[in-house]
C-alpha cells in the first residue's frame, strides 16, 4: 500500500497523467510502491515521503530529541 509510504499533497487524490506511466488514479490504494518511488526520485512535485517512508525506503533514521542537558554544549 502506497499511502503508509508517501503522501499525496497539492492536489486532491485522483487522476493524473505522469509521464512513461499514463495515467495513475492516486485515490486507489493499490498502485506499486516502486512506481511512487520511482517518480519521487524523478522531482514528482505531488508525492511526500512520510516518516515510514523514509526509514524504510530510504534508511534515514529521524533524529531522536535528546534530553535538554544533552544538547546544550559544555564548556
Amino acid at each position: 500500500m502506497w499511502t503508509r509510504y508517501f503522501n499525496f499533497i497539492k492536489l486532491r487524490r485522483g487522476r493524473v497523467i505522469v509521464p512513461f506511466h499514463g495515467e495513475i488514479d492516486f485515490s486507489r490504494d493499490d498502485i506499486p510502491v516502486e512506481i511512487c518511488k520511482e517518480l519521487f526520485n524523478k522531482g514528482f512535485p505531488y508525492l511526500e515521503l512520510t516518516e515510514l517512508g523514509k526509514s524504510e525506503l530510504y534508511g534515514v533514521i529521524s533524529e531522536t530529541l535528546l534530553p535538554k542537558q544533552e544538547r546544550t554544549k559544555k564548556r
